[in-house]
C-alpha cells in the first residue's frame, strides 16, 4: 500500500476535510493518499451519478468528497490487515444525510455504492498487479480481495443503519413536512388551501417569484446560510411573504409572494455571499407558483455554466437567459450541435477561441467589422482577417445559417471542451 503512486502527472487536489487527509497521510504516507484522491476523481469523472450528486456547481464536489473518503478508508483498512471501519467517514455520512433529505431511496443508494466498490476493487487489484512481485502476487490479490469484500459488506451495513436513523429523525422534523408539502404542490397533488395553511404562505391570490440557491464554495454542514440569503434577497425585492425550503447543503428553494405584480427589480445579495441564485419571473396563482420554480431551476442551471445576468453577478434572472436555458436543456445534444455546426472552428486551441470570439462580436455588431473592432479593441483589418480565417475553418460563409452559428458560438463558451471530457 505504501508504494502506491498517483497515475496522473498533475495530482488531483483532495476534496475531503484536511483532518481526514492528515490522519491518512500519517498512517500510510502522502503518495498512497494522493493515489486514493486520484482514484476517487477517476470514478466520479467516468460515471454518471445523478441521484447521488447534489444540486448546483458544488454538488459533484460533495459527491467526490464522499467517494474520496471511502477510497481512503479502504486504503487504511487494507493497511491495517483488513479491519473494516467502525463507522462511516464524516464526508460519506454528510452526503448520506443530504440524500435522505432529497428522498433518495436506500436501495438506489446501495446500488450505486456497489458500483463504486466494484470500480474501487479494480483500481486496488491493478495496483497490486503492478507493485507486487510475481511469487507473492497470488497471496496479495487474495488478501486484498478478502479485505475489499469485508469492507464493502460492513460499509453497506453501516450505510443502511445510518440511513434508517437519519430518515426516522428527518421524517419527524418540521422541515420534512414542509418539503413533502412543497413537492406535492409542484406535482399538482393535494389540496391547495390545506397546503397554504401548512406553509403559512398564500398560493392562490398572489404573484410569486421563485428562487433556487446553490453555494459556490464548499457547502457548510447546514443549509442555514442559504436560508438567510434567500430571505434577505426576497426582502430586498419587496416580497410580502417568504417561503424557504432547504433541499440539502447544496440547494435551497424559495418563493416570495406579492399582492400586486412586482416591478422588475435588480436584486442584490448580502455582501460576501458565496451563493449562486437562479431567479424566475413573477407568475400568479398556484400554476404561477409551479412555473416560477421551474424557471428558477433553469436559471440556476444556466448559472452553473458560468453565465450571469444582473448587476449582482451572483444572480441569474430567467428572463435574461431563456434562450440559453433552452439550448442547454440537453447538454449532450448541445455538444453534438456545437461539433456539427462549428467543425474545426470548435477546436479548443487558443487561437481558435480568439476566432470564435471575433465572429461572435462580428455577428453581435450586425456584420460591421468596424463596430466589432471597437468592441474587441483591435484593428478593423484584424477583424476582417479573423472572419475570413474562421470561414476557412467552417468551410462556408458566416452569413449562411447565422442563427445556428450564433447559437453554436454561444454554447461553445459554456460547454466543457471535448479534450477535457474525453468525448
Amino acid at each position: 500500500m505504501r508504494r502506491l503512486r498517483p497515475v496522473a502527472v498533475d495530482a488531483e487536489e483532495p476534496t475531503c476535510a484536511r483532518e481526514t487527509v492528515r490522519r491518512a497521510t500519517d498512517q500510510v504516507g502522502d503518495q498512497p493518499v494522493a493515489w486514493a484522491v486520484g482514484v476517487a476523481a477517476d470514478i466520479v469523472q467516468g460515471n454518471a451519478f445523478p441521484d447521488l450528486s447534489g444540486g448546483g456547481p458544488k454538488g459533484p464536489q460533495v459527491l467526490r468528497s464522499a467517494i474520496e473518503s471511502i477510497v481512503i478508508s479502504t486504503l487504511l483498512a487494507i493497511e491495517a490487515d483488513g479491519h473494516p471501519p467502525a463507522q462511516l467517514p464524516p464526508e460519506a455520512e454528510a452526503q448520506l444525510v443530504d440524500m435522505v433529505h432529497r428522498r433518495v431511496p436506500l436501495d438506489l443508494l446501495l446500488t450505486h455504492q456497489r458500483r463504486i466498490h466494484s470500480q474501487l476493487a479494480d483500481h486496488f487489484m491493478g495496483g497490486c498487479r503492478s507493485l507486487v512481485p510475481g511469487p507473492d502476487l497470488a497471496a496479495s490479490l487474495e488478501h486484498v480481495s478478502h479485505v475489499l469484500f469485508e469492507f464493502a459488506d460492513t460499509f453497506a451495513t453501516l450505510t443502511a443503519e445510518s440511513y434508517t436513523a437519519e430518515n426516522e429523525r428527518f421524517l419527524r422534523s418540521t422541515a420534512a413536512a414542509r418539503y413533502e408539502t412543497v413537492l406535492a404542490l409542484l406535482a399538482g397533488e393535494g389540496a391547495v388551501d390545506v397546503a397554504s395553511r401548512q406553509l403559512a404562505y398564500p398560493l392562490t391570490n398572489a404573484y410569486h417569484i421563485g428562487l433556487v440557491l446553490h453555494p459556490t464554495t464548499s457547502p457548510s454542514d447546514t443549509a442555514d446560510h442559504l436560508d438567510q440569503v434567500a430571505r434577505s434577497l426576497l426582502r430586498g425585492i419587496g416580497a410580502d411573504v417568504q417561503l424557504v425550503v432547504a433541499v440539502d447543503r447544496t440547494e435551497a428553494w424559495a418563493w416570495g409572494a406579492f399582492k400586486a405584480r412586482p416591478p422588475s427589480e435588480k436584486p442584490l445579495l448580502p455582501g460576501g455571499s458565496d451563493v449562486l441564485v437562479g431567479m424566475a419571473s413573477p407568475h400568479r396563482g398556484v400554476q404561477g407558483f409551479r412555473r416560477t420554480h421551474e424557471e428558477a431551476l433553469d436559471a440556476a442551471r444556466v448559472g452553473s455554466f458560468g453565465v450571469r445576468s444582473t448587476a449582482d453577478t451572483s444572480v441569474v434572472r430567467y428572463d435574461e437567459v431563456r434562450l440559453l436555458s433552452l439550448l442547454i436543456a440537453d447538454p449532450d445534444k448541445a455538444a453534438r450541435f456545437v461539433r456539427d455546426e462549428l467543425g474545426a472552428l470548435g477546436s479548443s486551441a487558443g487561437s481558435t477561441r480568439v476566432l470564435r470570439r471575433t465572429v461572435r462580436a462580428y455577428l453581435d455588431c450586425h456584420g460591421s467589422p468596424q463596430e466589432a473592432a471597437k468592441e474587441l479593441q483591435v484593428a478593423k483589418n484584424t477583424v476582417i482577417y479573423r472572419v475570413k480565417r474562421a470561414e476557412e475553418l467552417l468551410g462556408r460563409s458566416i452569413r449562411d445559417s447565422q442563427l445556428e452559428l450564433h447559437a453554436a458560438l454561444r454554447l461553445a463558451d459554456l460547454l466543457p471542451d471535448p479534450d477535457d471530457t474525453g468525448h
